[in-house]
């Protein structure tokens, strides 16, 4: 039977008319994310099953509230620095980025402006900026919000800044989201240290992560595709991790409903 409270916070579950009848001051998230390798012990589709339930919960958690509406997940983006990798989805970033652009017209041409684009792919991270610009230029009243959600301030308070700044892909942080939201899908006894980004140690100006940056392939870090340590990630980690994310957009959709 159709659940009103459950469904409207998600744009494919509206109807046309539901759709026309919008304040067009609705807030649209817009949620990207890859299917890419993460590792031995997490699966390829870690970076849209942790957005995803994220979501899941922020729209339950405020069900009567009408300031947002979800969009479809765009979970096949731009991965060519796993392509090495068996499993790994990846389209080339130019196409990408206009096959962005275009969909996102789409809606942008209905009259809504403001937009929170939540991506949760290390990857994308320059993608969004120059779908958000361009978007910008050719729509002058929108007000568009590029958030990246392992960006987030807060996180320090449940992992060190070094695995958070060098352990950036299947270590602690990830490993502790996906042990509270998908535990099921943990491959445990294949949980392992991996390699920190080389940046931890060096002094020099140009590095992987630094303001100076040399492009890299994640074989060039780690041969098992893991960046960091998730040997002490934990559920109860996770559960903080998460509480964090939501009370951030949260606040980032309380805000731009202000602007």
């Amino acid at each position: 039977m159709y659940n009103k409270k459950m469904l409207t916070k998600f744009w494919d579950n509206l109807t046309t008319q539901e759709i026309a009848k919008l304040s067009r001051n609705t807030i649209i998230i817009v949620p990207f994310s890859a299917i890419e390798q993460h590792g031995p012990h997490l699966p390829l589709g870690t970076d849209k099953i942790i957005l995803d339930k994220i979501i899941n919960k922020l729209c339950n958690k405020n069900n009567k509230n009408k300031d947002f509406v979800v969009l479809p997940n765009l979970s096949i983006g731009s991965s060519s620095e796993h392509s090495s990798f068996e499993g790994t989805l990846s389209v080339n970033s130019i196409n990408f980025i206009n096959f962005c652009i275009n969909y996102l017209e789409n809606i942008f041409t209905k009259k809504f402006y403001k937009f929170v684009f939540l991506n949760s792919h290390g990857g994308q991270t320059s993608h969004m900026e120059i779908i958000a610009k361009e978007l910008r230029a050719k729509f002058k009243k929108s007000k568009i919000i590029k958030a990246n959600y392992f960006l987030f301030s807060g996180y320090e308070k449940v992992i060190s800044v070094n695995e958070l700044s060098h352990g950036y892909h299947g270590g602690e942080f990830e490993t502790s989201l996906m042990l509270y939201l998908n535990n099921e899908n943990v491959r445990i006894n294949k949980i392992k240290k991996g390699p920190l980004s080389p940046d931890f140690k060096s002094k020099d100006l140009i590095g992987y992560e630094k303001n100076v940056k040399l492009q890299w392939d994640t074989e060039n870090i780690s041969k098992s595709g893991i960046i960091g340590n998730p040997v002490n990630a934990s559920a109860s980690k996770g559960e903080k991790l998460s509480k964090i994310t939501i009370s951030t957009i949260e606040k980032i959709i309380k805000e731009l409903k202000l602007l």
